[in-house]
């Protein structure tokens, strides 16, 4: 198994904060604050999340460290969406050792360039700038 079942503490890195969260606070404004705190909530159980929904999708794991970097769909609360074909999408780091889960990225499909697959775009992201992750990608 991937995920241990444990209640895990989550964070929003600063990158996240900075880059991306920004532009969903002024793009859906008031609802942005709803979401961001639904989807705390559903990382910190996030054992149950990858057991019961197909919400949570693997991108890479390493049972070495216990460590493993996962995508997590997301609607923005007040829409009639479903968080698959929203296209609004977290990625996160896991460790099952610390218990930390820290939210990297978050974005829309909207972020990720033409040219590139998703999962591509995902790891040169995470390798260009979370040097602690790099061994996961």
């Amino acid at each position: 198994m991937f995920i241990k079942d444990l209640n895990f503490k989550v964070d929003f890195s600063r990158f996240a904060e900075k880059h991306f969260c920004k532009s969903f606070f002024k793009k859906y404004k008031g609802q942005w604050l709803p979401t961001r705190e639904t989807i705390k909530l559903n990382l910190q159980r996030s054992y149950q999340m990858y057991q019961q929904t197909n919400l949570i999708d693997n991108i890479k794991f390493s049972r070495e460290t216990g460590i493993g970097i996962f995508k997590l769909d997301f609607r923005v609360a007040g829409t009639n969406i479903s968080p698959k074909a929203s296209g609004n999408r977290t990625i996160f780091a896991l460790n099952n050792n610390t218990s930390l889960i820290e939210v990297l990225i978050v974005y829309g499909k909207d972020h990720c360039p033409k040219k590139q697959s998703e999962t591509q775009w995902i790891l040169e992201c995470v390798k260009d700038n979370f040097p602690e992750y790099k061994k996961c990608c």
